[in-house]
């Protein structure tokens, strides 16, 4: 296949084709005039690195984990991959701890602003963006 058919087939961009090569995620044959020539099991080999490339994984790990799954057992994989995976989603419930507090900060500034007394004076920080321990200033 040209590279054109892998990329509709795929849905994975020329370029990022071209760039997985020269990483060498991928390894396209050549034609006679130079052509790449990506045999079917591209298309599988593309679609675990998709699929890698949504669970957060970076390239660089991703292919690691190809050179493991060619030269390794499927068990050696299995006890490879269990580790990261489960780094994965402690990352994922930090970064969801972070914007729960972020939320939880948003919605005091939103009630803040609603609170916020109408009054022609310049607007002073009592209202909005106080940190969570500032108690409320004194609208007079």
């Amino acid at each position: 296949m040209r590279i054109s058919e892998v990329s509709q087939r795929t849905g994975v961009a020329s370029t990022a084709l071209r760039y997985y090569e020269s990483i060498g995620l991928i390894t396209p044959g050549r034609t006679r005039n130079g052509y790449r020539d990506y045999d079917a099991a591209v298309l599988g080999r593309l679609d675990l690195i998709e699929a890698s490339k949504e669970l957060g994984l970076p390239l660089s790990e991703i292919g690691q984990h190809l050179r493991a799954m060619e030269d390794d057992s499927c068990t050696d994989v299995r006890d490879q991959l269990r580790p990261l995976l489960a780094e994965r989603v402690r990352q994922i419930d930090q970064k969801r701890a972070r914007l729960d507090e972020l939320r939880a900060r948003l919605d005091q500034a939103e009630h803040g602003l609603a609170t916020c007394p109408d009054r022609d004076d310049h607007c002073s920080t009592e209202c909005v963006f106080r940190t969570r321990t500032t108690p409320a200033a004194d609208v007079s």
